[in-house]
């Protein structure tokens, strides 16, 4: 499998396989969210750009940078009174791309940590914000179109999202889907792919993949066992609460 247009159903089974096998003795969800961030990319590496993994934890359980990274985001955005011990924080804790700086989750300097605190700041991240809100509508098996971007969902187990086109999609807020559109023009970024699931506890897994080829939503659907494989490979760790290294 070298792109997501490409990617067959023996494709997605062997790396299912490979997925569960390499994630087995990861001792965190952090360490294992940068192998898997590793894993996909390779398999992709002719069309992806950029490949990240995102969880949710509150911000009690982020580590000193993250906390901090979160605080001087809330600070700037003018949020900070806001932010509580049990604020949901999105968190950076995979990243593989075609830039050396990229391959760092702890140089991002946007993403590393963001605070789910106002419904106009979330707003601005329409990927990740769409991922983390599909796992809440318990809908099974029911297929959305948000303007540009198409999300199937299969409950709480699962979600995939496609956007067609990440130079033109924008939701019905007015605001683009990939806000970073120095980051698409730059790199030739034109579909990208969203991958999230939700675990017993609560806690939700995103992976986003920014791709340079026109793959068809059809095909982006067939990722969606590969989520369903991180899950069950990480669940222990989820449970048991060992999030970050």
């Amino acid at each position: 499998m070298t792109t997501v247009g490409t990617a067959t159903l023996d494709d997605i089974t062997r790396l299912r396989g490979l997925v569960e096998k390499e994630l087995e003795g990861c001792q965190n969800l952090q360490a294992a969210a940068q192998r898997f961030s590793e894993l996909l990319f390779e398999e992709l590496v002719d069309s992806a750009v950029l490949l990240r993994v995102f969880a949710t934890a509150s911000f009690t359980q982020l580590p000193e940078m993250e906390r901090g990274f979160a605080v001087r985001l809330s600070q700037e955005r003018g949020f900070e009174a806001e932010l509580r011990p049990s604020t949901t924080v999105v968190t950076l804790l995979g990243t593989r791309g075609r830039r050396a700086s990229w391959n760092e989750r702890r140089l991002s300097k946007r993403h590393l940590a963001i605070p789910l605190v106002r419904t106009s700041f979330i707003k601005t991240i329409p990927m990740v914000s769409r991922l983390m809100s599909e796992m809440g509508t318990g809908v099974a098996w029911v297929e959305k179109q948000h303007n540009n971007i198409v999300v199937k969902t299969m409950g709480k187990m699962a979600s995939v999202l496609h956007v067609d086109d990440a130079r033109e999609a924008t939701t019905a807020d007015g605001f683009k889907v990939v806000p970073d559109q120095d980051f698409v023009s730059a790199n030739g970024v034109h579909t990208v792919v969203g991958l999230a699931g939700a675990y017993l506890n609560g806690t939700v897994v995103a992976v986003i993949v920014f791709t340079d080829e026109r793959a068809p939503a059809e095909r982006v659907n067939k990722f969606m066992p590969l989520i369903n494989a991180y899950k069950v490979a990480t669940m222990k760790n989820v449970m048991a609460g060992r999030i970050f290294a």
